[in-house]
């Protein structure tokens, strides 16, 4: 059912070997450049019909395949290629390396394209609007043994930027910082808003109850003006704050809230005092109640 995880440095193109549990047992590369794009992560999935379909844009009167922007995609022409077999990943933070395309009308439906983001190879995958996770056409892609795993050669800084030179992109806001965060209680302390992009929700205040910081201040990670992009892997984007709040009450715990920080942020607003989020019936909740 499966193959041997490929020990040579550019491993097996196609490689299925997986853990008891489905679960990739090796690294995957990309076919082109051999840039490490999941080590130990993706779920083996045996698809067919129209599922099994990979879609790829080809701009009209071009020889090769490049993706559309989403405002010129009537001028692009869709080809399809079947592969049986997938890797499904949970969520992009669970990528070592991938590129995202901005968001296509395919066949498919509204997706990003996923390429491989040092040489641009693909499309190798897909992300549907929506939907936290991405799909990784296993034929795409080269499989080798984890124990060659080498972070340094792998992971290393591209030329001419440096740790100093990535700090500063951060802090400047040419960068964005992505991280999760899980809890498993029920009181976050948090107080969200819509944010000015309208397409997004962020944090405004961190609450405190009877003296007590909530777990979201406390866990450290999360700073004034993070915006939440993910609960439970599934994308907020497009929904007003009390959508947000919604999603977070009813969701199971333990609770992953996925976050996204432009630029450096500062910790210098005071708490407020904690107070339930209670929508009235019929009308619209006060902005920048909390959780």
């Amino acid at each position: 059912m499966t193959t041997a995880v490929e020990p040579s440095p550019a491993g097996l193109l196609g490689g299925c070997s997986a853990d008891a549990d489905g679960v990739n047992a090796g690294m995957l590369r990309c076919p082109r450049c051999s840039s490490r794009l999941l080590s130990q992560k993706g779920l083996l999935v045996e698809r067919s019909g129209a599922d099994a379909a990979l879609w790829t844009p080809k701009a009209t009167g071009l020889a090769e395949a490049e993706p559309a922007p989403a405002d010129q995609a009537e001028s692009y022409d869709w080809s399809e290629t079947t592969h049986p077999r997938w890797w499904m990943v949970e969520d992009v933070n669970d990528v070592d390396n991938v590129a995202l395309t901005l968001s296509l009308p395919s066949p498919r439906g509204a997706c990003r394209m996923a390429l491989c983001s040092d040489c641009r190879c693909g499309p190798l995958g897909y992300q549907l609007d929506g939907d936290a996770q991405l799909w990784f056409a296993a034929g795409l892609l080269r499989q080798q043994d984890a124990l060659l795993a080498n972070d340094a050669e792998d992971f290393k800084m591209p030329d001419g930027l440096d740790m100093a030179s990535l700090k500063a992109m951060i802090e400047s806001g040419q960068a964005t910082v992505a991280y999760k965060a899980t809890f498993e209680e029920r009181w976050l302390g948090m107080m969200l808003q819509d944010a000015a992009d309208g397409m997004s929700v962020e944090l405004t205040a961190f609450t405190e109850h009877e003296g007590q910081a909530g777990p979201v201040e406390l866990s450290g990670k999360v700073k004034l003006g993070d915006k939440v992009v993910r609960v439970n892997g599934k994308s907020t984007r497009g929904c007003d704050y009390a959508a947000v709040l919604e999603m977070i009450i009813g969701a199971p715990r333990p609770l992953t809230l996925h976050w996204e920080r432009q630029g450096n942020r500062s910790q210098e607003a005071a708490r407020v005092s904690h107070a339930d989020w209670k929508p009235r019936a019929g009308e619209a909740a006060t902005p920048g109640e909390e959780r």
